[in-house]
């Protein structure tokens, strides 16, 4: 099975903002801190409401590629950074192993997917949606290690607004999601036909022999 980074991002992505709008009260976890004794005063957990509810109520895609369209802002973004074979865990051959019936290949690759973040109007939306996507990876890890996408990292850049959109107030922070992914395919299919010719022979020769001698 080959793996595709990109495509896996994207669905847990997806899949974590459907489970957190089935299940909204995980926004008292992601932003608890806005309810300590330092920040109760201006924020509390009226603030956590505002967001949820407007997390909630708010379309957000999750698309392959960027380009800003107004329309579909809030948005994150998905783009294969670099993919590259990871030499340290190459084998001779590719070789992986034997299966019953094939010889079956590796190739280890390092990937790195980068997620962009994308808000209009408030800078602060991307500020919530970064902690939520932060959520998301930890909280969906075991779907993005079955979909095939292991030892994953990440690191984020800082806040900054498209300048180069002049007539749009369009903010952005983007993050490096590392991981490492293992492509298996089958090598060298292995011919019923000989198997068959095999077990054939074996039975042939003990049947040639003696029934004292396989006392």
């Amino acid at each position: 099975m080959w793996i595709l980074p990109e495509i896996v991002v994207q669905r847990v992505l997806q899949v974590g903002i459907n489970n957190l709008k089935a299940n909204p009260i995980a926004f008292n976890e992601i932003f608890a801190m806005y309810t300590q004794p330092e920040m109760n005063a201006d924020y509390g957990q009226a603030y956590i409401d505002k967001i949820r509810k407007w997390f909630c109520e708010t379309k957000i895609p999750v698309v392959q590629g960027f380009s800003v369209n107004r329309e579909r802002l809030p948005s994150f973004s998905i783009t294969l950074g670099s993919e590259s074979e990871d030499e340290s865990k190459a084998a001779i051959g590719d070789h992986y192993g034997e299966q019953i019936e094939d010889s079956v290949g590796v190739g280890v690759m390092s990937v790195m997917v980068d997620v962009g973040i994308h808000g209009d109007k408030d800078s602060d939306y991307v500020l919530y949606l970064y902690y939520i996507m932060s959520y998301i990876f930890f909280k969906e890890k075991l779907i993005a290690e079955r979909l095939g996408v292991q030892l994953q990292t990440w690191s984020a850049s800082d806040l900054k607004k498209e300048d180069k959109y002049q007539d749009s107030m369009v903010w952005s922070r983007w993050v490096r999601f590392k991981c490492t992914t293992e492509n298996v395919w089958t090598r060298d299919p292995k011919s019923r036909k000989d198997v068959d010719v095999s077990v054939r022979f074996d039975r042939a020769g003990i049947d040639d022999v003696p029934d004292d001698d396989l006392v």
